[in-house]
């Protein structure tokens, strides 16, 4: 009988102990935060599905995720306030952020931060890029991390709960939550296309030719 890497993944890690289970469920989390390309959903399925077969306890995997996260979270935010605006003087990187575009940056955060970094934490691979980005712009961290860490309670007690509810279908609930991710990204890129489209088309309207 052929095992998929999921089936050995989890025989795996059910073969450990619960804290060791513990450290590597942190360990991958904060490195989701950090921009490691490492599935967070899944990752977080994992966590919901060990909690089902009785390998770690459910209160103590749900706040290490929620901790775990907001600390990868908040090491971008902290690498984007230390080193963001430097990267600006590298000559390649000054092509496309300098201090114009920088400026533009920091004056949406002060708009509409707040709902920005709330939505993208359902928005993988876009999560990075934008908490580096609201720490370049000075957005306050105190407001960041309240905004952060309420999207993240959310976050782990939807995709972890998955895992735990529907445990003894873990396979259909690791590919629904792929499809879904999948999907959420495309609608994501057609929706910022058309609202560039309509940006250009405004603009052209405005400064015709």
């Amino acid at each position: 009988m052929v095992h998929s890497p999921w089936s050995v993944l989890m025989e795996f890690l059910s073969a450990l102990s619960g804290n060791v289970i513990y450290v590597l469920i942190f360990l991958a989390l904060c490195l989701c935060g950090l921009g490691i390309p490492l599935p967070e959903e899944l990752t977080l399925v994992t966590a919901g599905y060990l909690t089902y077969e009785g390998e770690v306890n459910l209160f103590t995997m749900w706040v290490l995720c929620i901790v775990a996260i907001t600390f990868g979270d908040s090491l971008l935010f902290f690498i984007g306030r230390k080193w963001g605006k430097k990267l600006g003087s590298h000559p390649k990187i000054a092509k496309f952020w300098h201090l114009e575009r920088q400026e533009k940056v920091k004056t949406y955060f002060k708009k509409a931060g707040i709902r920005t970094i709330f939505i993208v934490r359902f928005l993988s691979g876009l999560r990075g890029p934008v908490h580096m980005l609201a720490g370049s712009s000075g957005f306050s961290f105190p407001k960041y991390l309240i905004t952060n860490f309420i999207a993240v309670i959310i976050h782990v007690t939807v995709v972890a709960g998955l895992g735990y509810v529907f445990g003894n279908h873990i396979d259909v609930v690791r590919h629904n939550v792929e499809i879904a991710k999948h999907i959420l990204i495309a609608v994501i890129i057609v929706v910022i296309i058309v609202a560039f489209l309509k940006y250009s088309y405004s603009k052209s309207k405005q400064f015709p030719k």
